[in-house]
């Protein structure tokens, strides 16, 4: 059972594309040769039919050989396996040859009696597919065979089974990686891909992954991926039509469906620069690779991009091979490749350079030559035309299998839903032009693309032993030190405050404009109109429209985003020292002159579909626990514990779409008279000066809403425990959280506040996630933490997954715990000296950016804090001594006064939960309307 590290090309005609074998058939006819006879039209016949239970069957009846075909491919592969279960595709291909309830013998056994041939199952990272080709007299046999472990072999694995081939696997794993030293192949899928795409692991997955595999977890993906109505059926060669309807309906139609499986569609990597990365290679010459995602929609476009490719490179008369090998000497060999997939496509031109050539030296060759070719095309039309002879030749002479034939159908049917989808494909091929290929190229490749330099490797002999591997070593005395660059403060002639740290080095600028205002303020304008304002500035001012506005970031290198609190929003931005003048005119035009364009909003908000937002949200309650329990410790009626429902939410959408309530809240909320900007970077305070009075001193002045204070809106006071449970139906995991409101931010004591919490719950080493995830095993994390605020009272909160089994238990547990660190088991002076260490040792490199420090100025002027508070931070936690902080506990921390609320299957837990008599138990819904 052969793995393919990637997979076979989904549009088959890109195998058959002759782009290097046929060099011979390359050649120009010779003078006063005769035209080529076309060779026609290539058909093959075949017929497509579905059971009722959804299975897809293709039938191409050939009876110049008594053999046929038979092939079953499955929609899944390795894109569909979960974080965790990498491998599983693969692993359950081994499972699929193994012994049913029906058969009590390995599956080539029969087979191999029968005189079959050609037997195997192969996995990529979309599909899995199982094939053999038999004598005609046994095709009973193998339908048999194949409908049987269709039907049955989630029922037939054993723990045994599992065990046995999970080693082969592993074994298989281990040989691969002992042949394949070369690393390049995982750098470039964990680079080219971002994290989360579902190609980013390989087909065999790895070796954790593949030793938690559970028997009930391979039957769980056999369930899901194995049904009829995700298969699609071949029979190819010396059987009639009728008679395989027969055949498939006898065998398959009993065959349970199973639940059609959704799949991602398109998942293109986006490269808004190009990316690069340097590695080491394992041979002594360098190379060059570059990749560009390629978009799977138009079939006509990835045919004509695989011939591009052949025009490219590949053999001695193609573009890039002639220049770089032939003439210039500097590749021993160039290549250009369309590999494709169901969610992406990727066009690679990839060389090996000579023995002293550098990629620096070849990357602007390159450059210019692609170039060259968007803009004229190919130049050799022979080229093209040898390229489609070849093609043809190959296509006539697959034809000739049953299990070419067979194979071909099957991946038309499941990629492009036409089994005979090939033949399209040559027709797009034959009927491209110059001009064909130099639109498809522009397209795709005129664009940034990820790029791996490959570096020769290094001389393999060792340096002589020098270290001592007996222990590792102790590291020396930190020295770390966080200094803050002078910071100076003055005012635009507009009253506009500006705040100015010069920090010189790299031509870099950090800046915002903050304001002193965000949704604490929103009150007469409507809910989201505060978030709205700030966050909908690109799209268009009253000089330029969303178009213009996004080529002036473009052309500036003006990389924004957009922030908002409370009590604090802003814009905020980056560019390079010589373009501060850009820059600062562009975020003028944007926050002084928003248009908030009608036209725009309604097409985001036409984009948003509440309704089945909250279907989602409804369908699946974990997703209701941190909403639930602010209104479960804040009240219903605070603004902190304000409960959205669907209703609510359609009118507050109605509200922040508002265009009259946004702009007015612009005007009056966002003016120089509550706004700071701040600059920080390779420039004067003379030069930010004249820059930002030109931009932004004649600002008109605003008279701001004063915001209000938070105690008046004070929260509801709870003396006792409370219990919420919400039932979320088959969960596998309970979400809980668990804390109380804590009193206002005491600036003076907030290094002993996070060294208190670190041991608690709020570090990896925490007594929390020590407990419920490293000893008992119940979590894959669990931690503590107390809620950042300006102002007002905060929140303490426990919170975490765990298994629904172990709810009950891990809430004892989390009990215990709290009430330790208050009470019988306070923190110890090892733990105190291990955070303090960890924390002390970890803030000079947050402030290695100028981004860091202005962040830091900006949040510590937001409480009332000097600019350069941060600086004192390594003091403030050295000084943070034992009793202090067992004190603070105490203070902070009432296990006996927690609100517990629980997300999970309330058919398991809830009657353990009660037992535990935490406090009175209330069982809400989603939206917090008590249910009992």
């Amino acid at each position: 059972m052969n793995r393919l590290l990637h997979s076979a090309l989904p549009v088959v005609l890109a195998s058959l594309l002759c782009t290097t074998a046929l060099w011979p058939a390359q050649a120009a006819a010779p003078a006063g040769a005769g035209a080529v006879k076309d060779i026609g039209q290539v058909s093959i016949d075949h017929h497509v039919f579905t059971l009722p239970n959804g299975l897809t069957v293709v039938v191409h009846s050939n009876h110049s050989v008594p053999n046929v075909f038979v092939g079953v491919w499955y929609r899944v592969g390795s894109k569909d396996e979960p974080e965790g279960k990498t491998g599983f595709a693969h692993l359950f291909e081994h499972l699929m040859f193994q012994e049913t309830i029906n058969r009590k013998s390995e599956y080539f056994l029969p087979l191999d009696k029968a005189g079959g041939s050609d037997m195997n199952g192969i996995t990529d990272v979309d599909q899995t597919r199982y094939y053999q080709t038999v004598p005609s007299n046994a095709l009973d046999l193998a339908l048999w065979m194949e409908s049987d472990r269709m039907a049955n072999l989630g029922r037939s694995i054993t723990q045994a089974g599992l065990d046995a081939q999970r080693a082969v696997v592993q074994n298989e794993k281990r040989q691969d990686e002992l042949g394949q030293q070369d690393p390049t192949a995982q750098i470039h899928r964990n680079s080219y891909f971002p994290l989360g795409h579902p190609y980013r692991h390989t087909t065999i997955g790895s070796m954790d992954d593949l030793n938690k595999a559970s028997l009930d977890d391979v039957k769980a993906w056999f369930a899901q991926y194995y049904g009829a109505s995700n298969a699609v059926l071949v029979m190819a060669g010396d059987v009639d039509l009728a008679t395989a309807k027969q055949k498939a309906a006898h065998y398959f139609a009993d065959v349970p469906a199973g639940t059609p499986a959704s799949h991602m569609q398109r998942w293109l990597p986006d490269f808004p620069q190009i990316k690069r990365d340097y590695v080491q290679g394992t041979g002594a010459a360098g190379g060059l690779r570059r990749s560009w995602p390629v978009s799977g929609e138009d079939p006509r476009e990835l045919a004509r991009l695989q011939l591009a490719a052949g025009t490219l490179a590949g053999s001695p008369d193609t573009l890039l091979w002639d220049l770089l090998v032939d003439k210039l000497h500097l590749a021993s060999s160039v290549s250009a490749n369309l590999s494709n997939n169901l969610l992406v496509s990727t066009f690679s031109i990839a060389m090996t350079l000579r023995p002293g050539v550098t990629p620096e030296q070849v990357g602007p060759i390159l450059d210019r030559s692609l170039a060259d070719y968007f803009a004229k095309g190919p130049r050799d039309a022979q080229r093209i035309q040898a390229i489609v002879v070849g093609t043809e030749n190959n296509l006539l002479r697959s034809l000739q299998s049953n299990a070419a034939v067979g194979a071909m159908l099957a991946q038309g049917q499941l990629y492009d839903g036409d089994p005979a989808g090939a033949l399209a494909q040559l027709d797009w091929v034959r009927t491209a032009t110059p001009e064909d290929l130099r639109k498809v190229a522009s397209k795709w490749l005129d664009r940034p693309y990820y790029e791996m330099v490959i570096q020769p490797a290094l001389p393999n002999a060792p340096a002589p032993g020098v270290v001592d591997r007996s222990a590792p070593p102790t590291p020396g005395p930190f020295t770390g030190t966080v200094r803050f660059p002078a910071i100076v403060e003055t005012r635009l002639s507009n009253g506009m405050k500006l705040v100015v740290a010069e920090r010189h080095g790299l031509p870099l600028i950090d800046a915002s404009v903050q304001f002193a205002t965000g949704t604490d303020g929103e009150d007469g304008y409507g809910e989201g109109v505060a978030t709205q304002a700030i966050n909908l500035l690109a799209l268009g001012t009253t000089q330029r429209d969303a178009s213009a506005v996004s080529r002036e970031i473009a052309r500036i290198g003006f990389y924004m985003n957009t922030s908002i609190g409370e009590r604090n929003m802003g814009l905020n931005w980056s560019t390079t020292s010589n373009r501060v003048d850009d820059s600062f005119a562009l975020a003028a035009d944007l926050l002084r002159h928003p248009a908030y364009p009608q036209s725009e909003i309604d097409r985001r908000r036409a984009n948003v579909n509440i309704d089945a937002a909250y279907d989602a949200y409804e369908r699946n309650p974990i997703e209701s626990a941190a909403q639930l329990y602010a209104a479960a410790v804040w009240g219903p009626n605070h603004r902190n514990g304000r409960m959205t429902t669907r209703a609510r939410a359609h009118a507050d959408f109605a509200r922040q779409n508002d265009r009259a309530a946004i702009a007015r809240f612009h005007d009056r909320e966002m003016g120089p008279a509550n706004a700071t900007l701040y600059v920080m970077g390779d420039i004067s305070v003379a030069e930010v000066t004249a820059a930002a009075e030109r931009h932004f001193g004649n600002w008109r002045a605003n008279t701001p809403t004063a915001l209000p204070d938070p105690a008046q809106d004070a929260p509801p006071v709870r003396s006792g425990p409370r219990v919420i449970l919400i039932d979320a139906p088959g969960a596998p995991q309970s979400s809980v959280m668990a804390g109380h409101l804590v009193p206002a931010l005491d600036q003076d004591a907030a290094a002993t506040e996070a060294l208190m919490n670190a041991a608690l719950g709020g570090s990896f080493h925490s007594r929390l996630n020590m407990n419920l995830r490293e000893h008992k095993g119940w979590t894959y994390g669990f931690g503590a933490g107390i809620s950042d605020a300006v102002r007002g009272p905060r929140v303490f909160t426990a919170s975490g997954t765990v298994e629904t089994d172990k709810t009950a238990a891990a809430l004892v547990e989390i009990r215990k715990e709290i009430r330790d660190y208050v009470g019988t088991r306070p923190i110890t002076p090892q733990e105190l000296e291990r955070d303090r260490g960890a924390a002390i040792q970890a803030i000079p490199a947050s402030f290695t950016t100028s981004g860091a420090v202005l962040g830091a100025m900006i949040s510590a002027r937001a409480m009332g804090l000097p600019y350069n508070r941060a600086e004192g931070a390594m003091q403030r936690l050295a000084a943070v001594d034992l009793q202090t902080v067992r004190a603070r506990a105490r203070d902070t921390y009432k296990p006996e006064q927690m609100t517990w609320l629980v997300v999970g299957d309330l058919h398991r837990i809830e009657a353990d939960i009660r037992a535990l008599g935490l406090g009175p138990v209330e069982v809400w819904d989603v939206y917090g309307k008590p249910l009992r």
